[in-house]
């Protein structure tokens, strides 16, 4: 392959058109073209009819191998498959399946950071071939090495097939964003507990024992098994069952910025509430996590809405 003196190239957000591609010649199909060079001066010199033939047929199969190569990419449309979550510091697995599965395809895929920074280099290219029946998904690594939104990199398509007289080129570029959560950071939390085993009164009680002394007004964040459902269905009025024995409000239990010291990093508050949380839906545990500009109470797709919470908290 020959880098092009203008590597950038416009994006392609939906299916490429003529504007979106580069073609240029390989080594193959300029000495093939030289070749019709010099066949034509030689039938021209010496009248050879046989030379004007090679040559001819020569230049009609360079025309129709460059239009099976921009066949290649032209009206190709690309979708691109998320994971269902992904943690900073690793790598993100992204799926790239083709929508018209009516066509083999044989293409080579690369960053196209790489191709700026080391156009030369043909390590940093990776085969893809799209069979015509099942397709075929491409899996294409990303780093993540940040919480937050992350950006799908542009990425670079190119193409020889069939016969590589010519390199065609394009760029593909996606609207869609997906979001990192921060990397755990394992420790091992302190049990919250005043002394004389009080519980803290800046947390929000969770209340136990045996059996309802009494009912009071619904709070935002108690469990379900706490509410009177029959109470509710008699009144309609929603309300919360207090137990004789409450128990103590416990780290696992209310998961808070306010237990780690005043100036700690956001990236590290982030991934120690992010490994508390992980660790309470793994024992099922209800949580309530506290954040400084919100309070995320248990509810349906907690532990989603929590870590997108702390990925751009």
């Amino acid at each position: 392959m020959w880098p092009s003196s203008e590597p950038r190239l416009q994006p392609v957000t939906g299916s490429p058109t003529f504007r979106h591609l580069r073609i240029q010649p390989t080594r193959l199909g300029v000495g093939l073209l030289v070749t019709v060079a010099l066949l034509w001066l030689v039938g021209l010199q010496y009248q050879v009819n046989l030379a004007y033939a090679v040559a001819f047929w020569l230049l009609g199969f360079l025309a129709v191998a460059t239009l099976l190569n921009i066949r290649q990419l032209l009206g190709l449309r690309l979708a691109i498959q998320m994971p269902s979550e992904i943690f900073a510091g690793s790598t993100a697995e992204l799926g790239i399946v083709p929508q018209d599965s009516g066509r083999s395809r044989w293409l080579w895929l690369c960053h196209e950071s790489d191709y700026l920074r080391q156009p030369k280099n043909a390590e940093i290219w990776q085969p893809w071939t799209v069979d015509a029946k099942e397709g075929g998904a491409f899996l294409w690594k990303v780093e993540a090495p940040l919480r937050g939104y992350l950006h799908i990199p542009v990425l670079r398509t190119a193409s020889a097939a069939p016969f590589g007289v010519s390199l065609v080129q394009c760029a593909w570029q996606w609207t869609d964003e997906m979001v990192v959560f921060p990397q755990p950071l394992p420790h091992a939390p302190e049990v919250l507990a005043t002394p004389d085993g009080e519980e803290d009164a800046s947390r929000p009680p969770r209340q136990g024992g045996e059996e309802p002394a009494y009912l009071q007004a619904h709070q935002d964040g108690m469990p379900l098994h706490h509410i009177a459902w029959k109470s509710y269905a008699k009144t309609g009025q929603l309300l919360d069952k207090r137990f004789e024995t409450p128990q103590q409000a416990v780290r696992s239990m209310v998961i808070s910025y306010r237990d780690y010291q005043q100036g700690t990093g956001k990236d590290k508050l982030a991934g120690l509430l992010c490994h508390r949380v992980l660790e309470a839906e793994r024992s099922s545990l209800p949580y309530i996590l506290e954040l400084p500009q919100r309070t995320i109470a248990p509810q349906k797709g907690q532990r989603e809405v929590a870590l997108t919470a702390l990925a751009l908290m």
